[in-house]
């Protein structure tokens, strides 16, 4: 059976190549899209994930820094300070800013932090130092890399000159990419002092952070407090209901399309071979002999497929981060297999509806002319 599949598909090598091609693109469509998932998902929340915060302090109305409007005072941050169990606080201002580099404008989130303590600032600086100075910025490697700037360059914020002193890693969040610089700066720049997104708060005894929490947030008016771990689902969360909707509905349009190209061609096969299995039906082939030619030839197309879409996937996702740095794509062997598998039950139900053509198949058929 499996040596006359491959007869079948080898008679017609154009279209077999035109086949695979069509497929291979859906494969790496659908490879691409889990990448880039992936990359967002661990993007979005890399920087609350590698702040070493025990608890995490907003307005009464927001749950995330993602998409959420959260205004703190003074006042709030000095609430803190009557509970005891309370190492370190990071006041952390979060703006959405335009920034001028060479001619050209871009867009940082950027972050104001107290740059004497260890929270709130540049998850992992990975060429220059940290913001020491009120005139100095630490940019994302993304966003430095696409407006090609590093440390010794300036950058304009409001008309302010602030000079790069040091990029970062694991601050790319897809569409937007942080930028840090001291807090006092930040509040300069917008014209408001004593104003914050969140304070990140360390704790002397964190044995039971739920406590905490619930402690902290009936000692401080208009605020909610989360741990940190429940402080990742929020954000991923509502990472997740502003993305996967769109990345479902182009996954399964890709699934359709590949559903359909595949029972195209395989009845076509079938209809060019109509006479030949005529005659298998008159000789007494099995029942299930000729069905399982075509979910043969359909699983050889779907295997050829997934093998010419992985070797040039990984090559085009590199090309693609070259020209768009901040683009970040994550895959690995598990997603791989995962994309493979369901190439494989497409394949398989492509062929199901393409073999029912099968059964419209009468032994009398030899004798036509067509």
């Amino acid at each position: 059976m499996e040596a006359y599949s491959l007869k079948i598909l080898k008679s017609r090598p154009g279209r077999l190549l035109i086949t695979v091609a069509g497929i291979s693109l859906c494969i790496i469509l659908m490879l691409f899209l889990l990448g880039i998932y992936k990359g967002v998902a661990d993007g979005s929340v890399e920087y609350i994930k590698r702040n070493d915060a025990d608890l995490w302090v907003l307005q009464k109305s927001a749950d995330n820094i993602l998409r959420g409007t959260s205004i703190l005072s003074t006042f709030q941050m000095m609430q803190v300070f009557n509970y005891d169990n309370v190492e370190n606080i990071a006041p952390v201002m979060l703006v959405l800013s335009s920034v001028k580099i060479k001619g050209k404008t871009g867009t940082i989130f950027l972050c104001g932090y107290n740059t004497s303590s260890d929270l709130g600032g540049p998850p992992h600086i990975v060429k220059g130092r940290k913001v020491e100075k009120l005139n100095e910025i630490v940019l994302d490697r993304s966003f430095a890399q696409k407006h090609k700037i590093g440390p010794g360059d300036y950058v304009t914020i409001m008309e302010d000159s602030l000079k790069v002193v040091g990029i970062c890693s694991g601050t790319n969040a897809f569409v937007i990419q942080y930028g840090f610089a001291a807090i006092r700066k930040v509040h300069s720049l917008i014209g408001y002092n004593d104003i914050y997104t969140c304070f990140l708060i360390k704790l002397k005894n964190n044995k039971d952070i739920n406590r905490a929490a619930a402690e902290l947030a009936a000692i401080m008016p208009g605020c909610n407090v989360y741990t940190h771990e429940q402080f990742i689902k929020n954000n991923m969360k509502e990472m997740e209901a502003g993305i996967l909707p769109l990345l479902y509905t182009i996954a399964a349009i890709s699934g359709i399309v590949l559903i359909t190209i595949l029972s195209l061609i395989l009845s076509i096969n079938i209809l060019e071979k109509k006479k030949e299995f005529a005659v298998m039906k008159i000789l007494g082939c099995p029942g299930n002999f000729l069905p399982g030619l075509i979910f043969s030839q359909a699983l050889v197309i779907a295997l050829l497929s997934a093998a010419a879409g992985l070797t040039f996937y990984f090559p085009l996702v590199k090309l693609i981060e070259n020209l768009s740095p901040e683009i970040s794509v994550k895959n690995d062997f598990l997603t791989s297999a995962l994309v493979v598998a369901s190439a494989v039950v497409m394949s398989q139900v492509s062929s199901f509806f393409a073999a029912r053509r099968i059964r419209k198949i009468y032994p009398l058929e030899v004798f036509s002319e067509r």
